[in-house]
């Protein structure tokens, strides 16, 4: 199910990020938990501690192994799990902010040459596109994408993620 795009993997990624595909899959079951805490283990990355930093191959190998183990629903879960995680900056209150916020939290979270990037354009009033540069699978953005925007419409609004193109960047179509 996951696609490995080409990244260095000399990079680090924070521990709340690891931390975050373990807390999203526990939200099924203890048996995912403990499959994806056995996974990262099995990487190298024992017990995560949120304020260190680990080794992004490592983080990329365990995740593509998860991604595979859970399918492509739970990944769109694991994504979604993000926003209610992050510590967003308190000018972020719109949709269109959120969304544009994303790359900055990424960069927070992710150090080193070559990890990537997620840069939003507004099409519309309710709309926009993002392109998003990374190892991770589409189902991953695309759930990270529509709980951003979710949790930055203040109105509840049906969000739509369409994701419209595939390879070393992805494109997504937001409509809210």
């Amino acid at each position: 199910m996951a696609q490995q795009k080409a990244f260095s993997r000399d990079g680090e990624v924070s521990g709340q990020t690891v931390r975050s595909i373990v807390d999203g899959v526990a939200q099924f079951s203890s048996t995912y938990e403990d499959r994806a805490l056995d996974i990262l283990d099995n990487h190298g990355l024992p017990e995560p501690e949120e304020d260190d930093w680990y080794s992004w191959g490592a983080y990329i190998d365990a995740f593509e192994e998860l991604a595979d183990t859970v399918g492509p629903k739970t990944v769109t879960k694991i994504g979604s799990e993000i926003p209610g995680l992050v510590d967003w900056p308190p000018t972020v209150d719109s949709v269109e902010g959120g969304l544009a916020a994303l790359d900055e939290q990424y960069q927070n979270t992710h150090r080193g040459d070559d990890i990537g990037y997620y840069d939003f354009e507004k099409t519309g009033d309710s709309g926009g596109v993002m392109e998003s540069k990374n190892p991770y699978p589409a189902a991953l953005d695309e759930g990270l994408l529509k709980a951003t925007a979710e949790k930055f419409s203040g109105d509840g609004a049906f969000v739509r993620v369409e994701q419209t193109s595939d390879g070393e960047v992805t494109t997504f179509q937001i409509s809210w």
